[in-house]
């Protein structure tokens, strides 16, 4: 299973919003549209419960609840919506990626690579 922290440092960037204003309690529309979709990804995609999707995101689970119902509404007419949604579940299926061990090729060792780079990102960035 992902980690959440993963998904959320991969997704904030994709998307090129800032984790802290993602977490805030801006209401934007455009953060608020992003924080839905990762609720939903979260939960459809990866099985995480209410509340560790809540707690990643500084809300509650009642929110994330929220979120989703207002995702299966919203999905209905808004294409926008359901594109998003496939960003993000691209996202986090790029991030469940195993690579084949009995023959790797070009894209196993760009997955590998990939990983590796975001590891030492994130070890720098703590060392800051």
């Amino acid at each position: 299973m992902i980690k959440l922290k993963d998904f959320l440092n991969s997704y904030v960037v994709a998307n090129n919003i800032s984790k802290s204003d993602f977490t805030s309690p801006s209401r934007k529309r455009m953060i608020v549209d992003a924080r839905m979709i990762y609720c939903v990804v979260a939960r459809n995609l990866g099985g995480h419960t209410l509340s560790e999707i809540g707690k990643s995101i500084n809300r509650d689970h009642a929110t994330v609840l929220y979120a989703i119902r207002n995702y299966e509404h919203l999905s209905t007419y808004d294409p926008d919506i359901k594109s998003k949604y496939y960003k993000a579940s691209v996202i986090y299926r790029t991030l469940e990626y195993k690579p084949n061990t009995e023959r790797i090729g070009l894209i196993d060792t760009l997955f590998e690579t990939n990983k590796r780079l975001r590891q030492r990102i994130l070890e720098l960035e703590k060392l800051n």
